[in-house]
């Protein structure tokens, strides 16, 4: 009855650090190029603003890798990181999204986190784009989270 309890539990112990070793690979990284550039609102350089380029499917592969991020400097200037620090964005098809600051408004949309444009990476290339955001046609929402002024 023992060994049939021990055979039991090696079988199970087993069957556990097989799974483990399986969950235990990471996420896979997709190739990456340096990818820069500049966020203007009517021509001016926009600081602060969040940067997003977000990859896009192609073909039959659900499969397209980690969004790249970044914020803007003083200048408007940006470089992306995706698995490293300005290791640049996964090579391919990528929609882009900026959220501007609300502690440097600008006339233009922004703080809504709207697609802007459709961008493609290019591997041993270099990947430098310039970000016009749209002027905003309507009042900027109000965010329901910041403070209100004092009365």
């Amino acid at each position: 009855m023992k060994t049939a309890r021990n055979k039991l539990c090696n079988i199970v112990m087993i069957a556990t650090a097989v799974s483990f070793v399986g969950c235990s690979q990471g996420i896979k990284e997709f190739p990456c190029a340096p990818a820069s550039g500049i966020v203007t609102c009517e021509g001016q350089p926009v600081r602060e603003a969040q940067v997003f380029f977000a990859p896009t499917t192609s073909g039959k592969s659900a499969e397209v890798g980690k969004p790249a991020f970044s914020w803007t400097g003083e200048d408007g200037r940006f470089i992306l990181s995706t698995y490293g620090n300005e290791d640049g964005a996964v090579v391919g098809t990528h929609v882009v999204r900026v959220t501007t600051s609300s502690k440097y408004p600008c006339n233009c949309v922004g703080e809504e986190t709207n697609d802007l444009m459709e961008v493609q990476i290019k591997a041993d290339e270099k990947n430098e784009f310039e970000i016009k955001l749209p002027k905003r046609t309507a009042p900027a929402p109000k965010n329901p989270f910041e403070d209100k002024d004092e009365e």
